[in-house]
């Protein structure tokens, strides 16, 4: 079962590196796009839920996976914190994309890079818990 918890780790570790790439590089890159030509680059911008939709899910289920096999409080926090990612990725993000797509503003490309600081500082924090757990399972 320790397989699972790896994948789980494995895959925060990187959600969260690309979370932080996202904020810090791609969103402010919004800003350089032509408002008028930003609907067309948004949508070819989609293509990224072909990467982060399945390891948001696999995460998610590793994540449930080894909480019910051990259920701890770092764990009940951390899987806390993949349902404040899960709630800001379909109350935030994907409905401000969905409005990029269709006109662009510089209200929602700030709208969707202040948001998604929710979901980065989450994931963040996710990642610190797994390294206390780590460190409590050779330490």
């Amino acid at each position: 079962m320790i397989f699972i918890f790896i994948i789980h780790v494995f895959v925060t570790f990187f959600m969260t590196g690309l979370c932080w790439f996202v904020q810090l590089v791609h969103y402010p890159l919004f800003h350089v796009v032509p408002l008028d030509k930003f609907p067309q680059y948004e949508q070819r911008n989609a293509i990224t839920a072909y990467i982060t939709v399945p390891l948001m899910i696999m995460e998610l289920g590793t994540g449930l996976v080894w909480l019910y096999l051990n259920p701890e409080w770092v764990y009940l926090i951390g899987a806390f914190l993949m349902g404040v990612i899960g709630f800001s990725t379909f109350v935030f993000q994907v409905p401000l994309h969905l409005k990029l797509m269709k006109k662009a503003s510089m209200e929602l490309i700030n709208k969707v890079t202040n948001t998604n600081w929710i979901r980065t500082i989450s994931w963040t924090i996710r990642s610190l818990i797994l390294c206390y757990a780590l460190y409590q399972m050779v330490g």
